[in-house]
């Protein structure tokens, strides 16, 4: 007799615990299907999206009712496959890389004239520092005077090349634009 009241009461007190509990567990997944967690569709298919949420899929649900499956972002491997063949459009593509390798020619050489400018005024402090005749230290100011002026002609230089660039790829854009 002990024994039975000692279990109908472990199990009513058991039951009290268990009650509550009840409805919060039936909410869990009250028609709403958590989509942004799963990694496949409806039908089993992965979706290509990679776990990204976009507006238009409200936060990872897929939503079928007035466009269905359309996903607005642009291929970009397969849009204008066709433009390449054309020979006006080629020529620009290789009037851009010509225009590229020109104004990375260009910065090279503007950064070895600074270079060279840095090697010179450092000469030039040595030379004062040690004492040097007038016309070395003339020649000296000399030589950072003509760095200068060929940085100017270089940076003079670099922004033609880029003038082209910038040009070479607006001709291009007007040209695909044309198709």
């Amino acid at each position: 007799m002990k024994n039975l009241r000692k279990i109908i009461m472990s199990a009513i007190v058991a039951g009290v615990l268990v009650v509550p509990g009840l409805p919060a567990t039936a909410d869990a997944r009250d028609d709403k299907e958590h989509h942004h967690f799963r990694k496949h569709d409806d039908h089993g298919k992965w979706r290509g999206q990679h776990g990204k949420r976009d507006g238009f899929h409200r936060r990872g649900r897929d939503d079928h009712r007035r466009y269905g499956r359309h996903h607005y972002r642009r291929d970009v491997r397969r849009d204008n496959r066709g433009h390449h063949n054309r020979a006006e459009i080629r020529q620009d593509f290789k009037d851009i890389r010509a225009a590229r390798k020109d104004v990375q020619q260009n910065r090279r050489d503007l950064r070895a004239d600074y270079q060279e400018l840095k090697r010179d005024r450092a000469e030039l402090r040595r030379d004062i520092r040690s004492g040097a005749s007038r016309e070395e230290i003339r020649q000296g100011r000399q030589e950072i005077r003509d760095d200068w002026r060929e940085i100017s002609r270089e940076r003079g230089e670099l922004r033609e090349a880029e003038g082209r660039l910038q040009s070479a790829r607006s001709e291009l854009r007007s040209d695909l634009r044309k198709r």
